[in-house]
């Protein structure tokens, strides 16, 4: 007699930067280790947890650790979760990126989320028809391209909004996303990058680029944390390049 399994949890690990598979995770359950099935395009399956909410620590080398507090019952099948990279991690030799540490006073903010959302027009996505409430299809200028899939943007009007882009309907022309609009958005309006960082004991974060601002001029980034907001106005993104922000005791 066959044992059907119910699927518990399930997670789709990708890379920051390149948006593929991150293979060889570790990840704990409520602190512990806990069987799962691991999959080649980087997706993870828990099945037949207690069905109450759990934490899960999600680890893998040359990545910063990752937590997440998951309903019993999970709003997403598979939960997708872009890996950050480690400050310290060769990777960085050879990728694009920003390289920041943040700072109050003369102290490092350890340990600390901070949201940076890309400031710079090129970059931005422009909506060719207005977004419904309710709907989860967008239509952007530009076209396809596989840089805007499993990344996070928010709209010019709602800076808060958070807008998760997860795949392209090549039909319809269409970028789909992972929950329905909240409030509608208006023809024309952009859609800016953004990014939740971590810092590290030492107030460090990476902010990996994505294709659509390697262009050669300035970048202008926001970060807010608390309720402040301090801007960066900074040469394009490359593995060299490493930037300090300071925010106000």
């Amino acid at each position: 007699m066959r044992t059907i399994r119910r699927i518990s949890a399930a997670f789709r690990l990708l890379d920051s930067y390149s948006k593929g598979p991150v293979l060889g995770a570790a990840i704990l359950v409520d602190g512990r280790r806990t069987p799962y099935v691991a999959k080649g395009d980087g997706t993870y399956v828990f099945s037949d947890l207690p069905p109450v909410p759990h934490a899960y620590e999600i680890s893998a080398p040359g990545y910063r650790t990752v937590r997440r507090s998951l309903p019993a019952v999970p709003p997403h099948f598979p939960e997708v979760v872009l890996m950050p990279y480690a400050p310290g991690t060769p990777a960085l030799e050879r990728i694009s990126c920003f390289r920041l540490r943040f700072l109050r006073g003369e102290r490092p903010l350890a340990e600390k989320k901070i949201r940076a959302t890309l400031m710079t027009a090129v970059g931005a996505l422009r909506l060719v028809e207005p977004g419904e409430k309710g709907g989860r299809a967008l239509a952007l200028a530009g076209g396809y391209a596989q840089g805007l899939l499993y990344q996070h943007y928010c709209a010019r009007e709602n800076p808060a909004s958070d807008l998760f882009i997860t795949d392209y309907d090549q039909g319809t022309g269409q970028f789909l996303l992972q929950s329905p609009l909240e409030t509608p958005l208006k023809k024309g309006g952009l859609l800016r990058p953004v990014w939740d960082l971590e810092t590290d004991w030492d107030g460090a974060a990476v902010l990996p680029a994505i294709g659509l601002f390697l262009q050669r001029e300035e970048v202008e980034l926001s970060f807010t944390l608390e309720g402040q907001e301090q801007r960066l106005l900074t040469a394009p993104p490359s593995p060299s390049l490493r930037a300090v922000v300071e925010f106000e005791p």
